[in-house]
């Protein structure tokens, strides 16, 4: 690989007689790593990542996209990497700890459908991408995942800065230079220079400015990137500590793993090298905000459609009642005509955002209703709490799933009429609709396999 001299010449002065292996460790494939959901896939053979529960390496990448079980939301393809994400929530909170996350560069949504997992059912996770056509696949992996907790937003850092102290924890994956993605992205590797890294470095420091106020005192700052370069990391450590008050969260991390610890002045980062480690380049550190912000921060005057859905009488929604496992902290919702299963405090988390954070998505869209007819939603068939009993099963083959995915019409027939929910080994993926001489297929138009 051509690398910039530029950037040779700096990692040599940052890693000394290291540089050599980790510039070498950029010709060297990839691997490829998958995070199961447990809820979903109750069993998997292979090598586990040593830092994730649920995290695992695969001998050789697949074709994904014919793979009917990644459709249904039993796993998520993520870099090995940056699963280390989940050691900052099993160390630093408790598993019954009610806690809300934001998840400020969320797109395509690896670490907050990460995140979502390891939260009880009563936190909640707002998932945030500034870009719209982003934002909307990070609203598909989210439904996909099928957990309840996450409210998903399209919103820039300085609407959420508006916001009182909201958040316990605030995770910034921030944009960067992406030195350590250079062997799974060659283009990466043309657009680099030390002039488009400080301005990284520049952009970096403005979300962080942006969304501070609304950390709450004491609260968690997860910061991470996928670079080397110490402006766009140590550097942006000093700088919070230096004009915030934030100091360091050190994490425990086993010799095994490999993983290089940087402390100094009191602040922690963990450096994942490629050389060392079985994954990408990442950096990842924790610090606590230790003042409290005496003012939120500059009132814009853009205002976003306000997103509160309304709770239902019970008559009204007795049916989707059986169609779900549902605990005491959860009810149903109505909003513009569709139903939604929200949790307590999600509601409470949107009465914050209002009209000054736009939300797109928030908890399982249920069903909506036409002609007193419920219509069930794509996400309650990959929502984890379904009632699968509650229906009748249309099961696939191999084949047959594959073509639901793709929308084709199913040359199935059928002696159940109505709704019935299509199942690959045992796994939900969406819904069709049984007619006497047809069966529609009602998986999303936007979601299909175009090509393989």
């Amino acid at each position: 690989m051509n690398l910039p001299q530029e950037f040779t010449e700096r990692l040599f002065r940052q890693f000394g007689n290291e540089s050599s292996d980790l510039i070498e460790s950029f010709n060297l494939a990839s691997p490829t790593s998958i995070r199961i959901h447990q809820n979903k896939l109750k069993e998997f053979s292979g090598e586990k990542i040593p830092w994730s529960n649920s995290g695992y390496y695969l001998r050789e990448r697949p074709l994904f996209t014919i793979d009917p079980l990644f459709h249904s939301g039993c796993y998520y393809v993520q870099e090995a990497s940056s699963m280390f994400l989940e050691q900052v929530f099993t160390q630093l909170f408790l598993k019954e700890e009610k806690i809300t996350v934001l998840d400020l560069c969320a797109a395509p949504g690896g670490k907050s459908t990460h995140i979502a997992s390891l939260l009880n059912d009563e936190s909640v996770l707002v998932s945030n991408e500034v870009i719209g056509s982003r934002a909307g696949i990070l609203k598909e992996n989210i439904i996909k995942q099928g957990r309840g907790n996450v409210i998903v937003t399209n919103s820039d850092a300085k609407y959420f800065g508006e916001l009182n102290e909201v958040f316990d924890c605030i995770v910034i994956d921030a944009p960067c230079s992406g030195e350590g993605l250079f062997r799974k992205d060659k283009e990466a590797v043309n657009e680099w220079s030390t002039d488009q890294a400080h301005f990284c470095s520049i952009r970096q420091q403005r979300i962080l400015e942006d969304v501070i106020p609304c950390l709450k005192k004491n609260g968690l700052l997860i910061y991470s990137t996928c670079t080397f370069n110490p402006e766009e990391n140590e550097l942006q450590l000093k700088w919070l500590k230096e004009k915030y008050g934030f100091s360091g969260v050190q994490l425990k991390t086993e010799n095994s793993w490999n993983i290089d610890e940087w402390n100094e002045d009191g602040l922690y980062g963990y450096r994942f090298m490629p050389h060392k480690i079985k994954g990408e380049g990442f950096f990842l550190a924790v610090l606590r905000k230790e003042e409290s912000d005496s003012a939120i921060g500059n009132s814009s005057n853009k205002k976003f459609v306000s997103w509160m859905p309304e709770i239902c009488e019970e008559k009204e929604i007795s049916t989707l009642e059986n169609w779900i496992k549902k605990n005491e902290s959860e009810n149903i919702y109505k909003w513009k005509e569709k139903y939604f299963l929200l949790n307590n405090e999600q509601l409470k988390i949107m009465n914050e955002l209002s009209d000054r954070v736009k939300t797109i998505y928030a908890g399982v869209e249920l069903a909506s209703k036409k002609h007193d007819e419920f219509i069930p939603s794509p996400a309650l068939a990959l929502f984890e709490g379904i009632n699968i009993s509650s229906f009748n099963n249309l099961n696939l083959s191999r084949e047959q799933a594959l073509s639901f995915l793709r929308k084709d019409s199913l040359q199935i027939s059928s002696v159940e009429k109505g709704w019935m929910l299509a199942v690959f080994e045992n796994h939900p993926l969406g819904w069709v609709k049984a007619l006497s001489n047809r069966m529609n297929n009602y998986f999303p138009m936007e979601w299909r396999i175009k090509n393989y």
